[in-house]
């Protein structure tokens, strides 16, 4: 069996030597520009980032049957053409959920000390996935009032759309869609800006919810983003409109990313040929290395804020679209990706 592996997956190779049974398994470690149709013509697996497309034009006559990816999100993934080709596929939702809550927190403790909210503020959560709802716990746990609201789910605590449209800051938390009944494909536009009471929106889900043109527009809104339309080359007016912008690192904590590397290789000793024993022994050992933390009691709004310094990051993203033309140059905001600090998670 040959195993195509990006090799920036974190810590995907010391982890792999830990485990059992995988020895007659050919391990292949390349960079995400490496990875193509040539490379994977003899491939039966492959594993990747965000930084990898998955669609008929890597794929096409290649021996692989099956793609795991170390992230959260699948807008890199063309479902359709995985699933007609009978190609199995996995991704790791919710793996830097606690990372993307940290960044909204730090967020929040930003707007705070710009005097933007105060203690009677209300924040709105669009989305009650694995990062709205772990955000709400924690609003609740440091008594920031807040309301929630998905059309998919049905919960006693949620709110509407309309109720959470009145709130002073939103922060969005949906994949990004574009057929379903309630797509979010520019969910976030003219009609909506003019017709809520929202004044603040912290964006860590994908650019396209928010349509960038219309809030460029909007001059009551502030915008706090981490995710852009067109990336990896961002339009600059939008990073210049925003208050706090960064290059997509919300998830990029060292617990989120190794979260999303046990969860690859806990799903493949799933569909590989190996011993119970082997599996018991792997299992296990997966399991322990998972990077889950008690939420404190005494946590405070300080603690997230002093743990990620947002604004001295944003300052550095920002000064970079003040050098470039209408767009981000692609090998730039790469670049400037790389050089944010891993963090962890508090929680």
């Amino acid at each position: 069996m040959k195993v195509v592996v990006d090799k920036d997956i974190k810590n995907f190779i010391d982890l792999v030597n830990e485990l059992d049974g995988l020895q007659d398994i050919k391990f292949t470690y390349v960079t995400s520009k490496e990875i193509n149709n040539d490379l994977l013509i003899d491939a039966d697996v492959l594993f990747i980032r965000s930084t990898t497309k998955i669609d008929k034009k890597l794929l096409e006559n290649s021996s692989v049957k099956l793609i795991g990816s170390a992230t959260a999100g699948i807008d890199h993934v063309d479902i359709d053409y995985l699933e007609s080709s009978q190609i199995r596929w996995f991704y790791s939702p919710g793996c830097n959920s606690s990372s993307v809550v940290h960044y909204v927190l730090s967020s929040i403790g930003y707007l705070n000390k710009i005097n933007v909210i105060n203690e009677d503020s209300i924040l709105g959560i669009i989305g009650c996935g694995n990062v709205g709802a772990k955000l709400r716990l924690i609003l609740n746990k440091l008594k920031i009032k807040n309301m929630i609201c998905d059309p998919y789910k049905d919960f006693d605590y949620l709110s509407s759309m309309e109720e959470v449209s009145q709130c002073e800051v939103i922060s969005l938390h949906t994949p990004l869609t574009f057929s379903d009944k309630y797509a979010t494909h520019n969910m976030i536009d003219k009609y909506f800006l003019e017709n809520s009471q929202v004044e603040t929106i912290i964006n860590t889900s994908r650019g396209s919810i928010v349509n960038e043109k219309d809030l460029i527009k909007a001059s009551h809104i502030n915008y706090i983003s981490d995710v852009w339309e067109n990336e990896p080359c961002p339009d600059t007016d939008i990073i210049k409109k925003a208050i706090l912008a960064t290059p997509h690192i919300a998830g990029h904590s060292y617990e989120g990313k190794i979260n999303g590397t046990i969860n690859l290789l806990s799903t493949f000793i799933e569909v590989i040929d190996v011993s119970e024993k082997n599996m018991i022994s792997n299992k296990k050992l997966l399991s322990n290395m998972t990077q889950n933390k008690p939420i404190n009691n005494n946590i405070n709004l300080s603690n997230f804020i002093d743990s990620y310094d947002i604004f001295n990051e944003s300052i550095v993203f920002k000064e970079l679209s003040n050098k470039s033309d209408q767009f981000i140059p692609a090998a730039d905001f790469i670049n400037i990706r790389r050089m944010h600090k891993i963090r962890n998670d508090i929680f």
